[in-house]
């Protein structure tokens, strides 16, 4: 897995990664994981914008084709410029490594009911 080009603490990158919901929970999921899959975030992503929990009933496929490219080619890769996440294409694993002041920030914001909810 390639390594993040770079790891900013700054509160400012933190506040602007955690301004999409999707973004939310890819740091939410992996907050709790540390590591998981693609496909793995866009079932949960896809579960909790039509309520539910991943897995729960018959879901379309093109919404969760639709989600996974968001993620694949918009979310994962600003997550990865930061540092905060490690993707890798080629094996669709995504890994958190943010370092120890991001990890506190984003432990912060995920744990207020107001940031993820």
């Amino acid at each position: 897995m390639p390594e993040p080009e770079t790891n900013d603490p700054n509160p400012d990158v933190v506040w602007h990664l955690l301004s999409d919901p999707q973004r939310r929970y890819v740091l939410e999921y992996l907050h709790s994981t540390e590591r998981t899959t693609l496909a793995a975030l866009a079932r949960g992503i896809e579960a909790r914008i039509e309520g539910g929990e991943p897995g729960d009933g018959e879901r379309t496929s093109a919404s969760r084709r639709r989600i996974e490219i968001a993620l694949a080619h918009d979310h994962l890769p600003r997550l990865a410029d930061c540092g905060v996440i490690a993707y890798d294409p080629s094996t669709l694993e995504v890994v958190l490594t943010a370092d120890p002041e991001t990890r506190r920030l984003l432990e912060a914001v995920l744990e207020s009911d107001v940031a993820v909810r």
